[in-house]
C-alpha cells in the first residue's frame, strides 16, 4: 500500500492554448449541430418517400422552413 499515487486535482495550461481549444470545441458543436439538422432533413424527406402522414409543422421543422 506504499505505493500510491498522487493526482493532480487541476493542471495549468497556456492561455493560448486554451483559446485554441476553446475555439475548437465551438468548430466541433457548430458542425454537431449541422450534421444534426442533415440527418433531420433526410430523415423527413424517408418519410415523405414511404408516404407517412405526418404534421405539416412537424414537416417544414425538419426541412428547415
Amino acid at each position: 500500500m506504499a505505493n500510491q499515487i498522487a493526482v493532480k486535482e487541476k493542471i495549468s495550461i497556456p492561455k493560448t492554448e486554451y483559446l485554441r481549444l476553446k475555439k475548437l470545441e465551438e468548430h466541433f458543436k457548430d458542425f454537431w449541430e449541422y450534421m444534426e439538422h442533415l440527418m433531420d432533413i433526410r430523415e423527413a424527406r424517408e418519410e415523405v418517400k414511404k408516404k407517412k402522414i405526418i404534421p405539416q409543422e412537424k414537416l417544414f421543422k425538419k426541412l428547415g422552413f
